[in-house]
């Protein structure tokens, strides 16, 4: 079954106001595996090191997860995994965001050959009780902080290099064969284009994804931005259509969304241009087009 965000955090919420829901979210967390994330945590586990692995996380992770993005960086001796959480800042949205931040910590352990070293954890969260603080301080060996406007972990950059522990190279070349088949392009797409393809969805996850803030995301002017995908045969604008239709498509075969959330996902400011977008690609609405793929499932 398909749960949706807002259901899960009216879960956390519900959670929370029991006993002991720090033991509640630590034993969750100490569940998952690389299966957890389906084929895409079954990549990451085949990856040779820890940033590959990290790498085909961020490249593919909206084939599994439509409500939050994680990105990572690096300033100095640190790695920073940041969330970008989409939907209302609620109570439960931020107790999801501390959830996701434990369990990357989870999966980052059983990922790399040597534990990674956590300098910190920041929450989302203003307050947080003192025994929670403390059950999460302990299972991360590190500080938990408050009052960030995203969740984010703080890492060594040491576990970069890491070799995976599971590492196998013909898996790896499988998984990704399968993963571009379900992102929708070809393996030998050049890196251009899906890195744009990339900052599309990363921008369309906060509301607005223009050809001027993509070349910003990939560093570069908004012109030459314009100039290499024209090398390619397309163009900016021609990328966005495409991206949104495929999303559009990944989005109304999960009965949980509605259709002015899917609008909204795809960065539509009204139902109606969404309508008007889908009859350009599909000749039917949002609608039929869902009801009939549920036939067919």
């Amino acid at each position: 079954a398909v749960v949706s965000g807002a259901s899960t955090c009216r879960h956390m919420e519900l959670m929370a106001s029991k006993p002991d829901y720090a033991g509640f979210v630590l034993a969750a967390v100490e569940g998952h595996t690389a299966s957890s994330l389906g084929v895409v945590g079954l990549a990451c586990r085949s990856c040779s090191t820890v940033a590959e692995a990290l790498a085909c996380h961020r490249r593919f992770q909206h084939l599994t997860n439509r409500t939050a993005e994680y990105a990572a960086s690096i300033e100095g001796e640190r790695l920073t995994i940041v969330e970008v959480r989409h939907g209302e800042a609620g109570l439960g949205s931020r107790l999801l965001s501390d959830y996701t931040m434990l369990v990357a910590v989870q999966l980052l352990r059983i990922l790399a050959s040597a534990p990674p070293r956590v300098h910190r954890m920041v929450s989302r969260r203003s307050t947080m009780p003192a025994t929670e603080r403390t059950a999460y301080a302990d299972f991360l060996g590190a500080p938990v902080e408050l009052g960030a406007e995203r969740a984010h972990l703080e890492l060594d950059t040491s576990l970069l290099e890491a070799p995976v522990a599971t590492a196998d190279d013909e898996l790896a070349a499988y998984f990704q064969e399968v993963l571009h088949r379900a992102a929708g392009f070809e393996a030998d797409e050049p890196v251009l284009i899906d890195e744009v393809r990339r900052a599309i969805r990363e921008g369309l996850f906060r509301g607005t994804a223009t050809a001027c803030d993509v070349a910003r995301a990939l560093g570069l002017g908004q012109r030459t931005l314009q100039r290499r995908l024209g090398e390619h045969g397309c163009s900016f604008a021609s990328l966005l259509d495409d991206t949104r239709r495929r999303l559009a498509e990944s989005h109304l075969a999960d009965p949980t969304l509605s259709l002015t959330e899917v609008a909204y996902l795809l960065g539509f400011g009204e139902t109606a241009s969404f309508y008007r977008a889908f009859r350009r690609w599909h000749p039917m609405t949002p609608l039929a087009y869902r009801r009939k793929h549920q036939r067919r499932g």
